[in-house]
């Protein structure tokens, strides 16, 4: 296998590993995924905080409902609030950081990785389609 010491755990370090991309595609792909990256770590610390802040209020009300309904209520709002929160910090944390290490451990948009492997009959003959390779083929930069 690859080595798991050579898994990048970032965009930057996977798109530099990209064969087939001119400088100008790896600026604006780093640039671009730097931005997502940052994006996402600052909803990621906003949904954090507001599912904190919720989670507390729902168990207030909880402690101090009267009825069994409003317990059942608050509780039920306090499964759903948890779960909600749980699921988003793991696809931001899948997003950023997992998916980076998985394409480079397979050499996804690398010559001679597993990710080239040839799968159909290309007309280019080049193998697999990769993730991002063909996508940043395709933009036209004029820096």
């Amino acid at each position: 296998m690859y080595s798991l010491l050579n898994l990048v755990s970032d965009w930057g370090g996977f798109i530099n590993n990209m064969d087939g991309l001119t400088s100008a595609q790896i600026d604006l792909l780093n640039s671009v995924f730097s931005i997502i990256s940052t994006v996402l770590w600052v909803v990621l610390a906003i949904v954090g905080a507001i599912g904190a802040i919720y989670a507390i209020y729902l168990g207030v009300q909880l402690a101090k409902a009267d009825e069994q309904g409003k317990r059942d209520d608050a509780k039920k709002h306090l499964i759903t609030t948890v779960i909600a929160v749980g699921v988003t910090v793991a696809l931001i944390l899948v997003f950023n950081i997992f998916l980076p290490m998985i394409l480079d451990a397979f050499q996804v948009g690398q010559s001679g990785g597993s990710g080239n492997t040839d799968i159909g009959n290309d007309d280019e003959g080049g193998g697999m389609i990769t993730l991002f390779s063909n996508f940043a083929n395709m933009i036209k930069c004029s820096l």
